[in-house]
């Protein structure tokens, strides 16, 4: 039998956003929350909460401490976005969907960068050498 490492030995870890001066700490997504995620984002079941009532189960206390500072709701919408970006797709995606805010133009540029071949990949694997021609 093997046994595996230990999950926090190589588990992404938090997330943490910044915004004017104070750090958010995401909680990691519960089971609960995650079964309820995967099913409406994966097998398009109908949400039985409002987005009102969502997100503030999915970010839990850390809701509660961004209600209170006042932050606003654009930053709100995108840690929620990014956070179930990171529980979905993982923490290079949730990166990208940080920084883009979700606009389409720029997760396209991401995914078109991150699919191109890169130049070692492009050269040739030939083991001859050139030969002229006349």
């Amino acid at each position: 039998m093997t046994e595996l490492r230990e999950f926090t030995d190589f588990a992404a870890g938090p997330l943490i956003f910044p915004y004017n001066g104070r750090t958010y700490t995401a909680p990691e997504v519960s089971i609960t929350m995650g079964l309820r995620l995967n099913g409406i984002l994966n097998e398009g079941e109908s949400p039985d909460l409002s987005t009102a009532e969502l997100w503030p189960e999915l970010l839990g206390s850390m809701w509660d401490e961004m209600v209170a500072d006042g932050v606003p709701m654009v930053f709100a919408s995108r840690v929620a976005a990014t956070v179930m970006a990171d529980f979905q797709f993982g923490r290079e995606y949730a990166t990208v969907m940080w920084e883009t805010g979700g606009d389409p133009k720029a997760l396209a540029e991401y995914l078109r960068r991150k699919s191109a071949p890169n130049r070692a990949s492009r050269r040739s694997n030939s083991t001859g050498g050139a030969k002229k021609t006349r």
